[in-house]
């Protein structure tokens, strides 16, 4: 699940990002681990808000899949770990829906079933007991964004500003 939070729009540092990585790679990879220093706090807040344990009863029980995979079984140290900021090489995706929308360069991912389930459902009594306990849906990633949005914003424009000084394409954002 990829959440996006405060929409900075940068025309052409997807182009940017990309150019910079013909030019020089080890710059293209000191940005992604620059991005993730800038997302650390609010990835540890995030973390630090997860529960100890299963949030429910039921997610502490094996549920499986047709293939067998397990789909909810809650495992703390799996959980957090799904948690991750990322930069994305991609440009546009597939809504399935007959249209294609811009994909974000940066990013916060928790991926898997019960970071699904945790921070956004809502819908059954599973959502209405999720709620009742820990809030409404973003119960975790959006919190923690909250926590830290306006050091977060200074930091990616001065981020992105800098990855287009770099490929001649402007100063401040």
């Amino acid at each position: 699940m990829a959440v996006e939070f405060a929409p900075i729009e940068v025309v052409g540092l997807k182009d940017a990002l990309k150019e910079l990585n013909t030019l020089d790679k080890k710059l293209r990879r000191q940005v992604t681990k620059d991005f993730k220093e800038i997302m650390k706090p609010v990835i540890d807040d995030a973390v630090s808000r997860l529960p100890n344990g299963p949030p429910l009863s039921g997610m502490a029980r094996s549920w499986k899949g047709k293939s067998g995979a397990e789909l909810m079984a809650w495992d703390d140290g799996k959980v957090s770990k799904n948690l991750k900021a990322f930069t994305s090489g991609k440009k546009i995706r597939d809504t399935g829906l007959g249209f294609v929308q811009n994909v974000g360069v940066f990013g916060i991912r928790w991926g898997g079933p019960q970071a699904t389930m945790f921070d956004m459902g809502r819908g059954g009594s599973l959502g209405a007991q999720l709620t009742a306990r820990y809030g409404t849906p973003s119960r975790l990633i959006y919190r923690a964004y909250e926590a830290q949005q306006t050091r977060v914003e200074q930091e990616v424009k001065k981020l992105a500003s800098d990855v287009m000084r770099m490929v001649g394409r402007g100063g401040r954002i």
